[in-house]
């Protein structure tokens, strides 16, 4: 009988390839790009290196709040800097932790210098939901 594999560590639950822009993409075009990946952040690279983040929240409070024109404000403009990163070998529990004491919901997830993925907290979330699930699962079974 095969062992299910429950997730236990980031990797196992982060959502890969990335979707990331240049800073100097507006707003309306980022959203757009959101959309249609049904995403809820893009990350900012320029020239190979990570400059931030923006997430559904950044707009929400950094630009339709103080009701700024979505073509002329770019993602460098409103996004959330610096980006707080995990190992991919961390654990899930760890991620939850870290999102919490940054007051954020999501992190990229690297293997040393190469962004490897992001985990959201609905992923954390399902990720705990699911390994809780197994456990129980493993204990219901001895009793039988």
């Amino acid at each position: 009988m095969e062992v299910e594999k429950f997730p236990s560590i980031v990797s196992d639950i982060m959502s890969s390839p990335v979707i990331s822009v240049d800073g100097g993409v507006n707003i309306r075009d980022a959203a757009i790009l959101m959309t249609e990946k049904s995403i809820g952040s893009l990350v900012i690279v320029e020239r190979g290196t990570i400059k931030g983040i923006v997430t559904k929240t950044d707009i929400i409070q950094r630009l339709v709040v103080p009701c700024l024109d979505p073509c002329i404000v770019t993602v460098n403009e409103i996004s959330s800097t610096p980006v707080i990163t995990i190992n991919k070998d961390a654990g899930i529990l760890e991620a939850m932790r870290k999102m919490r004491e940054h007051s954020i919901t999501q992190l990229l997830v690297m293997d040393g210098d190469v962004l490897e993925g992001i985990v959201s907290e609905r992923d954390v979330t399902r990720g705990v939901s699911i390994a809780s699930i197994g456990s129980f699962s493993s204990l219901l079974r001895r009793r039988d």
